[in-house]
């Protein structure tokens, strides 16, 4: 297999490699049968500079890294920091620990430069605060600091409510407000609720 740039050739590639991601998955066993190619590290490594690749490629390197052999071949390629695990989000902290526990516990620090920290996503942080505790993992006190006060910038999050006004009962001729979805938007999927009628 050839590991080429990000066209439409790398999309079909990726395809490809989910599916025989998902029969890993069911068949462990199955990574056995594959040649353990260095050469489809930076491959990997290279998605991870496209935000939208880039969760594909953690997971891939996560399954791959179940198996001894390819677990050998990460450890041989000197770019792994290249992974941009900084670059997670929130949603992506489950499978980001679970590659750290993959990792040598001196080397998980190298996937977070300490000059990124102040990009961070908080709760990100906040999760590798933790798990560099648990762990009892190496971590520089410079970038642990930066860390912890990264994490202290967690916004609260408060959700809204819809309560009537008062405390009194509603009886059935009441003049209940009502809320209508105008739709989803964004890449995050926000629902916009506007009051109807």
């Amino acid at each position: 297999m050839i590991f080429t740039s990000h066209g439409s050739r790398c999309t079909s590639i990726l395809t490809k490699l989910k599916r025989g991601f998902a029969e890993v998955k069911k068949a462990p066993a199955l990574l056995d049968e594959v040649p353990s190619d260095i050469a489809a590290w930076p491959f990997f490594l290279r998605l991870c500079e496209k935000a939208s690749f880039a969760k594909q490629a953690w997971e891939a390197t996560v399954i791959l890294l179940q198996n001894e052999r390819w677990s050998e071949t990460f450890a041989q390629e000197e770019q792994r920091s290249k992974l941009n695990l900084w670059k997670a989000g929130q949603r992506d902290v489950p499978l980001v620990l679970e590659l750290l526990r993959k990792q040598p516990k001196e080397e998980v620090k190298d996937f977070f430069p300490l000059e990124q920290v102040a990009g961070m996503d908080p709760g990100l942080c906040t999760a590798l605060t933790e798990f560099f505790q648990e762990t009892d993992a190496e971590v520089e006190p410079a970038l642990s600091a930066a860390l912890l006060q990264r994490a202290a910038t967690c916004p609260e999050v408060k959700r809204k409510v819809v309560a009537p006004e008062s405390k009194s009962s509603v009886g059935k001729d009441a003049d209940l407000p009502v809320f209508v979805c105008e739709g989803i938007s964004g890449s995050h999927q926000k629902m916009e609720i506007k009051k109807g009628l």
